[in-house]
C-alpha cells in the first residue's frame, strides 16, 4: 500500500480572480507572544513597552506591535496560499486599521486580485490582498502582496469568481488607519524623541541575527508552514531561509532607536533582494525623505530603509559613499540594485537583503 502526500498552497488549476481563501488557523494571542517577540525584535518606542505610556495614548493596555500583526497576516496565509509559490516579490500598503490587544483572537483571509503568466510564459505573478480579522469580525490589519508562481496551466481568460458568503464582506470595508485614534489625544506623555531632518542618512549601529532556534520557534508560533523555513531534513541546514516578514521586522527593529517614538506605521512598499539565513547578522540604514507636520502634536516621517546582511555598519559604512539611487523612494528591481552596487558601491554587492519605503507617525515633541 502506498500513501498519499497532502498538498498545500494555492491550486493553480482552480485559482480565479476574486477567489477568497480562508486560513484554517484561529489564534488567541496572549502576553507570552509579546515576550517572545520582544526578545527577538528590540524596540525603543514606549507604546509597545509601557502600560502607562499606552494608556496616556488612549489604549486600554499595551497594544500588539504592528510587526506582529503583519506577520500573522502573512504567515496564517501560507498554508492555503503561498506554500506553493516560488518567490515572495513584495508588499504594498501594509497598515493597521484598528487597535489590537493581547487576548484578542485572529483569523486571516486572502483575496486574489489578479493573476497572469509572465510574457515569457515560464511563471505567473499573482496579486493578492491579505487581511487579519479579530473575534468581532473587525478588520485589524491589511496589506497587498505580489507573488511569483509556476505558470498557470490554463492561460485562457478565466471568468472571475464572485464570492457570495460572509468572507467577501471583509474586503468591502473601506481601509482605515489609526490617525483618527491619535487625533483625540490632546497631549502625548513625555518621552525621548530623536530629532530627524529631511535628507539625513542614518547608519543604524545595531546589527543582530535571527538565530536558528529563534527562527524555528517563530515559524512554529506564527504558523508559517512552508518547509523551506524549518525543514532541514529536506533542504539541509544551509538551505533554510528566514521568511520575509521576520527579515523585515528585524531590519526595522535594528533602526528603532534612531526614529523613536513610533505611534503608527504604514508600509508603502517593500521587497526582498538577497536571501537571509538563520545566524546572518542584520543591520540597516535609513534616509529621511520627508517630514510633514500634520497637526500641532503629530508629524509624519517618510523614510527609505535598506536592510543589510553581514555588514558591520558602524565600521564599514561610516566613511562609505552610498549611491543616492539606492535611497530614493521608488523601489528598484533586484538587478538594478546589484548593478548599481557593482558599479558604484561594490562593498554592498550581494549584501542588501531588502528595501522598504514607509511612513511613520510620531509625536512632534
Amino acid at each position: 500500500m502506498r500513501g498519499e502526500i497532502p498538498k498545500y498552497g494555492l491550486d493553480l488549476k482552480t485559482a480565479r480572480t476574486g477567489q477568497i481563501l480562508e486560513s484554517p488557523y484561529e489564534i488567541t494571542v496572549d502576553d507570552s507572544w509579546r515576550c517572545q517577540w520582544q526578545s527577538v525584535f528590540p524596540t525603543a518606542s514606549k507604546l509597545t513597552t509601557s502600560r502607562e505610556y499606552a494608556k496616556a495614548c488612549g489604549f486600554n493596555a499595551i497594544p500588539i506591535p504592528q510587526a506582529m500583526l503583519l506577520n500573522m497576516t502573512l504567515c496564517f496565509s501560507v498554508e492555503p496560499f503561498s506554500q506553493s509559490c516560488r518567490l515572495h516579490l513584495g508588499l504594498e500598503n501594509a497598515r493597521q486599521e484598528l487597535p489590537a490587544s493581547f487576548g484578542d483572537t485572529f483569523r486571516s483571509f486572502t483575496k486574489i486580485e489578479s493573476l497572469a503568466n509572465t510574457s515569457r510564459g515560464d511563471a505567473s505573478v499573482i496579486h493578492t490582498t491579505h487581511i487579519l480579522v479579530n473575534q468581532r469580525d473587525e478588520r485589524v490589519f491589511s496589506l497587498k502582496k505580489r507573488s511569483y508562481y509556476e505558470p498557470l496551466p490554463n492561460n485562457d481568460v478565466i471568468e472571475p469568481i464572485q464570492e457570495s458568503d460572509g468572507m467577501a464582506s471583509h474586503f468591502e470595508t473601506p481601509t482605515k488607519s489609526l490617525i483618527d485614534h491619535y487625533d483625540g489625544i490632546k497631549e502625548f506623555p513625555s518621552a525621548q524623541i530623536e530629532p530627524l531632518k529631511a535628507g539625513r542618512l542614518i547608519i543604524h549601529p545595531m546589527v543582530r541575527p535571527l538565530g536558528w532556534s529563534e527562527n524555528l520557534a517563530l515559524s512554529t508560533t506564527y504558523r508559517n508552514t512552508h518547509p523551506i523555513h524549518w525543514d532541514s531534513t529536506s533542504y539541509g541546514r544551509d538551505g533554510i531561509v528566514v521568511c520575509g516578514g521576520f527579515v523585515q521586522s528585524l531590519v526595522f527593529a535594528t533602526g528603532d532607536r534612531e526614529i523613536r517614538q513610533v505611534l503608527d506605521e504604514t508600509l508603502i512598499h517593500s521587497s526582498h533582494i538577497n536571501t537571509v539565513t538563520p545566524e546572518d547578522g542584520i543591520g540597516s540604514i535609513s534616509k529621511i525623505l520627508e517630514i510633514e507636520n500634520i497637526s500641532d502634536r503629530l508629524e509624519r516621517v517618510t523614510l527609505k530603509t535598506l536592510g543589510l546582511k553581514n555588514v558591520d555598519v558602524s565600521k564599514e559604512l561610516s566613511s562609505l559613499e552610498i549611491p543616492n539611487k539606492l535611497l530614493n523612494s521608488d523601489p528598484l528591481k533586484p538587478s538594478e540594485i546589484e548593478l548599481t552596487c557593482s558599479d558604484q558601491c561594490p562593498e554592498l554587492a550581494g549584501k542588501i537583503a531588502m528595501q522598504a519605503t514607509r511612513s511613520i507617525l510620531r509625536p512632534r515633541y
